[in-house]
């Protein structure tokens, strides 16, 4: 039977490179319907624009990929915030040409003015996206002004935009609504796909460097499901698997192994499986990870009638606590104003009309730090690259042959599948696949006719070139904010979650979650920054990731229900101010405090006292390893 382990097994030997395809593209439970979804909305938009002449046919394929979602529910979502943002944007963008159409003294500055404060918004407030989307279309609509022969004709073409966007977002929803997955049925499926391959992986003893990866999943679904506490220890599961030693010992892994099979069995309501249970360790981590498994295991057995209503999640705020007070906020907004004006500045002094989609990049590639800006400009230029090549061949080599619009929606069909695999991809490549899709759908839906002229490419693709150039140096030169400087926020907060794990035991449950949501943010930056190489300061008195995750492990097995109440409650509090002054001190970007003297390198004794050791020296690590 064909599993993950077996795939990482074939990659193995292969550059790094390859073996991140192909773990990225590989098949999951779900892709193929999900790819499906898209392709089938994608052929049903393109055959409604070219059956009733609407305008923008490239666009109308595309807002299929940016309103599916994994699941119903977050597709209509998508799909009714697209059309409250174009219903919005027209009726503004109408409003606005009364006064300004032709006239550049007004135009232009409304164009700035509409920039800022949709970029200023995504950061700041909770309906961002929907007015993200309508700052887009309005500054979007004014940048063509000048390319209209009258107002009659940008009045119809505004009007026409309501269509663009609500056809094929209805189209996606109503797919969805039929064949998409529920919720629920999504963070089940992540869950068990985490169980399955930790099972795997411990089996095979490749567990090393793949725990911050099953966090990450689960972090991004646990609002999602219809039992958060399962989701919630699994992930504490996983916290406490740091505080093993790399390699795991066979005998352990083995141990291990079983208990993830019983958590597999009770979310699949199997009956287990009757194997004898392997002999329970006595190290402190063996039995904490066994209380956290047997835990999982009883919250996921329990019937959906039995669960709770787990109804905790915080509220969500209208606006971010720092919204005023942080300036990276409006500084984000002006740097993204500032490329915005200077890309139109330049396609309109050259009159080259064909660089409107270097708009359309600066808007969706503005991110907040610079690592995230390289991060998806490589994902857009790479995309951009495919997705006109494949564009390009087609219209030389295959619409020639074409006589009617089936054998066009044929097409479409077999490249969306194409560019919906990769659009299902994590956060790491997904957005390459956006950008197949839209240098694609750009170069080949150009008209109602099949596509002769490769020029349209041409300055599409050069569009997205000038764009990115224009990102990269305005974001790295004018208050350049470093992926780094968000993973030492994230660092901090980790900290912050275990001094207050260790110093109010009462609060453990808020205090785990905090933190293993500051690790999964630290994961993310740090790996969005090695995309900024030196292109700024190296940063000092940065704690390592990795000894802070080691950290957490070992005080969330010291936290643990069978130890915590045996441990040196002073003893533990103590290590929980040095946890916090060294949390404020990363935060601040100073060194760490020194650490107090204390008995680290107890052999025997009871698990809590043997815990409390272990911790003290991951302490003493995290204060070593500054970079």
């Amino acid at each position: 039977m064909f599993t993950m382990a077996t795939l990482a097994r074939r990659v193995e030997g292969r550059t790094p490179f390859l073996a991140f395809l192909a773990q990225e593209l590989a098949p999951r439970e779900g892709r193929g319907l999900a790819v499906a979804r898209i392709a089938a909305a994608c052929t049903i938009t393109v055959a409604i624009a070219m059956v009733f002449r609407i305008p923008l046919a490239a666009y109308m394929a595309y807002m299929v990929f940016l309103t599916s979602k994994d699941d119903s529910a977050a597709t209509m979502k998508m799909a009714v915030a697209g059309g409250l943002a174009i219903t919005f944007a027209i009726i503004f963008s109408l409003g606005l040409a009364q006064i300004s159409l032709g006239d550049p003294a007004i135009r232009l500055p409304a164009m700035a003015l509409m920039t800022f404060l949709a970029m200023f918004s995504v950061r700041t407030f909770a309906l961002g996206p929907i007015s993200f989307l309508a700052g887009f279309i309005v500054v979007t609509m004014q940048s063509v002004v000048d390319e209209v022969p009258n107002p009659e004709v940008f009045t119809r073409t505004t009007l026409w935009l309501w269509v663009v966007v609500v056809v094929p977002a209805l189209t996606m929803a109503l797919i969805s609504l039929l064949f998409g997955p529920l919720a629920a049925a999504v963070a089940e499926r992540g869950v068990r796909k985490v169980l399955t391959d930790l099972e795997a992986a411990l089996t095979h003893g490749e567990i090393a460097g793949r725990l911050a990866q099953w966090r990450t999943i689960l972090v991004a679904i646990i609002e999602k499901s219809r039992n958060p506490p399962a989701i919630q220890r699994l992930l504490d599961a996983l916290v406490i698997l740091e505080a093993y030693p790399d390699p795991i010992p066979p005998r352990e892994r083995t141990r291990l192994s079983y208990l993830v099979r019983g958590c597999l069995g009770a979310l699949e309501r199997r009956s287990p499986a009757a194997e004898a249970p392997p002999e329970t360790e006595s190290l402190p981590e063996a039995l904490a990870a066994t209380h956290a498994f047997a835990e999982l295991q009883r919250e996921l057995s329990r019937t959906p009638a039995h669960q709770p209503a787990h109804t905790g999640h915080k509220p969500r705020q209208l606006f971010v606590p720092d919204a005023l007070s942080n300036p990276a906020h409006w500084q984000f907004a002006l740097k993204t104003t500032l490329a915005i004006m200077i890309v139109y500045s330049v396609y309109t002094m050259l009159d080259w009309p064909g660089l409107l989609t270097s708009i359309v990049t600066v808007f969706f590639v503005a991110l907040g730090s610079v690592g995230e800006t390289v991060h998806k400009l490589v994902l857009r230029l790479s995309g951009a690259i495919i997705g006109g090549l494949l564009a390009g061949l087609s219209i030389v080599f295959v619409l020639p042959h074409f006589t009617d619009i089936g054998q066009l929606c044929a097409l479409t069909a077999v490249v969306a599948l194409f560019a919906g695999w990769v659009t299902t991809s994590s956060e790491r490549l997904s957005y390459a696949g956006m950008q197949i899709a839209l240098a694609f759908f750009m170069g080949l839906l150009q008209t109602y006719s099949p596509a002769t002229d490769l020029t349209v490419l041409r300055d599409r693709v050069a569009g997205i070139l000038l764009g990115n150039v224009v990102m990269t140096l305005v974001f790295s030169g004018l208050w350049p904010e470093s992926a780094i400087t968000r993973l030492r926020g994230a660092l901090a907060d980790a900290l912050r979650g275990i001094a207050a794990l260790l110093r109010s035991p009462q609060n453990a449950e808020t205090s785990r979650q905090h933190t293993v949501e500051a690790l999964a943010r630290a994961d993310n930056f740090e790996a969005l920054s090695q995309f900024e190489i030196e292109m700024l300061p190296r940063q000092t008195h940065l704690p390592d990731l990795h000894s802070i995750e080691r950290l957490a492990g070992a005080a969330f097995v010291a936290s643990s229900e069978p130890l915590a109440r045996d441990v040196d409650a002073q003893a533990v509090s103590s290590l929980g101010d040095w946890l916090a002054r060294a949390a404020h001190a990363t935060a601040e970007d100073s060194a760490l405090p020194s650490v107090a003297e204390a008995a680290t390198t107890a052999k025997s004794g009871t698990a809590a006292q043997v815990a409390v050791s272990k911790l003290s020296i991951e302490i003493e690590h995290v204060a070593s390893s500054l970079q």
